[in-house]
């Protein structure tokens, strides 16, 4: 019987979705642990696979101690955490779970921007500041008609799309960055193509972020981008924390230079509150309407969760049993496999 390792997993119904697909082939093994050394080295060694979460670092210290292990699966789309490079030297498949949240997170996203554009969570915090006095049209600084607005987006894959054919149904203008989208792709969703993203940059009136997190993306939106954007700017990221450089996005939110921002992800989570400008979505006053924070929840709703949970599991066991390989994102690394 296989031995199958949840580190982080966060669900607290023991396995409810899991249980009919291991019955018979697999014993599943979970911890909630945030670091490697939480767990056991013994428990390290005999995991035939790993479904990771949202906080275990599958680094090269810890690849040393995965004896037995063939395949790790990233119940999600990142896999920023996981050192995929040393994991193929190591013969590990990393495979991840691409296809699971492509309608929620596009709905967060275009949710996040008509936010902004309608001011609906807005003008709810000033009616229950002051119901008499912010009882006026105008008392939110965001409000904006979409329809011929110039919309951005950076990342064009699954999520990319979904959000992009949910924008033009609200009338955007809309043009994309991604260098490794075949030639084509604009011309079937009859949208516009950046080659340079400063190019996109200079000329979008809102933003939406669907990239990976890399060292290609690390920082992408920075305080040299920021400078050349237009300053009604909204941008919104549900990708990952890292692709913006928080303090360049506070900086330019401060100075006008960006009219709002929305963000599902961070650098850190959750949220640091000393950092300036969760600090100022906290407790200054200039900050109000121009910052949305939602808790790393655009992935989620419980429909999606469920086809998350169990495909994740299936990757795993459908590699261990020779079946298939889904999803895996480090062939080329692969020098071997166990």
């Amino acid at each position: 019987m296989y031995s199958v390792l949840y580190p982080d997993f966060l669900a607290k119904d023991d396995f409810k979705y899991e249980k009919p697909i291991a019955n018979g082939i697999c014993e599943l093994i979970k911890y909630d642990a945030k670091k490697s050394s939480q767990i056991p080295d013994a428990i390290w060694n005999k995991a035939d696979a790993l479904v990771t979460g949202l906080y275990m670092k599958i680094d090269e210290s810890l690849i040393y101690k995965l004896k037995t292990c063939k395949i790790i699966t990233r119940m999600g789309v990142g896999y920023d955490l996981i050192n995929e490079v040393k994991c193929g030297e190591s013969g590990i498949v990393v495979s991840n779970v691409p296809d699971y949240g492509t309608y929620e997170v596009a709905d967060h996203a275009i949710s996040l921007i008509m936010n902004f554009a309608r001011g609906i969570s807005e003008y709810d915090r000033l009616l229950k500041e002051n119901i008499n006095n912010n009882w006026h049209h105008s008392s939110v600084y965001t409000i904006d008609r979409v329809v011929k607005k110039k919309l951005g987006i950076i990342g064009l894959g699954r999520i990319g799309t979904a959000f992009a054919l949910r924008a033009k149904a609200f009338g955007f203008d809309i043009s994309f960055y991604d260098p490794y989208v075949p030639d084509g792709q604009e011309k079937a969703l009859n949208i516009n193509r950046c080659n340079k993203l400063d190019e996109l940059m200079s000329t979008v009136d809102y933003l939406s972020i669907h990239c990976l997190a890399n060292n290609e993306t690390n920082n992408l939106i920075n305080a040299s981008i920021l400078k050349i954007c237009k300053p009604n700017l909204v941008i919104v990221n549900t990708a990952r924390g890292a692709i913006i450089d928080l303090d360049a996005a506070y900086d330019a939110l401060k100075a006008d230079k960006i009219r709002a921002i929305g963000l599902d992800v961070l650098p850190t989570e959750p949220a640091d509150i000393k950092h300036p400008l969760i600090n100022a979505w906290l407790n200054e006053k200039w900050a109000d309407g121009k910052i949305v924070i939602t808790p790393h929840s655009a992935f989620y709703s419980p429909t999606g969760l469920i086809f998350l949970r169990e495909k994740a599991l299936k990757t795993c066991l459908d590699h261990l049993q020779g079946v298939k390989t889904s999803n895996c994102i480090n062939e080329k690394y692969l020098k071997y496999r166990r």
